[in-house]
Formats: structure tokens, C-alpha cells, sequence
């Protein structure tokens, strides 16, 4: 007799009848399936308010060295979208060192926002570009304050946004230059998403 059919027995026999013993596992497997609905919150809760841009058109991880990197060739709808750098949040990370990921990253909001920011930052600066082929839809830069967003477990930077065409094909490109090779232990990546997805 296997283990489950064991248990199932000696539980017969302590209960006195197969009604109590059913009644029990169902109990546990009940209470199982709550825990992991309810009080599991990554079970889940995960989804579009922990990572609004899960389903984005373009998230390819990237090092923040200086350099261009280049997306592979991708089509949109005709609409408009954001282009990001996004890095994980550590969940043990205190407060102080926090503050210090968003000054990196470029995403306080200036002014006293930024008075426990070094000289160095930000050390994410990106200039950026949309190609169609061999004609250019769009360019930017990164800002060195604001234009970011906290969410979950990640902080999002953004870089810019172009007027997408369905039917087209594109290209991005970033060349980011600044060392932000500090910033490569949050897991940085490249996204492009639709206005309004934020």
C-alpha cells in the first residue's frame, strides 16, 4: 500500500468512519488552494500592476556601458510609444540606498529631490533613435530628472516617445553615453510600450 493509502487508512481507522475522513482532506486541500489564492500574494497577484509593461513591443535585457545597442527590427500599431530603461528594485533594499538607485537612474524630480544625489548623477544618459529603414522617424535624449516611474519592484526611465505607423518596420537605437555599468546589477532592460500602457 502506497503512502497516501496508508494515511487514508489509519485516518479511518482513527475517525471511525470514511465520511470524517474525506470531509478531512477536503478540508486540506481547501485550505491549501486559499493560502495560495489569498495570503501567497505572487501566486496570483502578479500581472499589469506589478509590471505594466510585461507585454511590451520591445524588452531586451541591455548593458548600460557606454555604447549603442540596436533592438531587432519590430512593427506597432499606429499609435504612440515610450521608450524606457527599466531596473529591478532589490525587495531587501533600505531606504538610503533607494534613494541613490533614483538618482542614477535620473528619476527624482529635481530641485531638493536631488540633494542626496552625487555629482556623477545620473549615470544613465541615452541618446536615442527610431529608424524606418533608412529614414529616421524620431530622436532624443534622456532628461537628468524626472521622466520616471516606480512600480512593483522596478523604476522606469524614460527616454522618449515616437508616433508609431502599423504596416512599418523599425528599428531602435540607443547609444548611452554615459557609464551606467553600476546600474547592470538591477537587471536593466529596454522597453518599448504604448502611451497609455502606463
Amino acid at each position: 500500500m502506497n503512502l497516501f493509502g496508508q494515511y487514508c487508512t489509519d485516518l479511518a481507522k482513527r475517525s471511525g468512519d470514511m465520511e470524517s475522513m474525506f470531509r478531512h482532506i477536503w478540508l486540506r486541500v481547501t485550505s491549501g488552494a486559499i493560502c495560495a489564492l489569498f495570503i501567497v500574494p505572487g501566486v496570483s497577484a502578479r500581472g499589469h500592476k506589478e509590471h505594466p509593461y510585461r507585454y511590451s513591443d520591445v524588452d531586451m535585457p541591455v548593458s548600460l556601458a557606454v555604447g549603442t545597442v540596436q533592438t531587432p527590427e519590430f512593427s506597432v500599431a499606429s499609435h504612440g510609444y515610450w521608450i524606457m530603461v527599466q531596473v529591478e528594485v532589490p525587495l531587501s533594499i533600505q531606504q538610503a540606498q533607494f534613494r541613490h538607485l533614483q538618482c542614477m537612474m535620473g528619476v527624482t524630480s529635481g530641485g531638493l529631490d536631488t540633494q542626496d544625489c552625487s555629482s556623477d548623477d545620473p549615470q544613465l544618459r541615452a541618446d536615442w533613435a527610431v529608424w524606418d529603414g533608412e529614414h529616421m522617424v524620431d530622436q532624443g535624449s534622456s532628461t537628468i530628472v524626472g521622466d520616471g516611474k516606480i512600480g512593483g519592484h522596478h523604476i522606469f526611465k524614460f527616454l522618449g516617445k515616437f508616433r508609431g505607423e502599423s504596416g512599418r518596420k523599425y528599428i531602435l537605437k540607443v547609444k548611452f553615453t554615459k557609464d551606467g555599468t553600476p546600474l547592470n546589477v538591477a537587471n536593466p532592460h529596454l522597453i518599448v510600450t504604448k502611451v497609455g500602457y502606463e
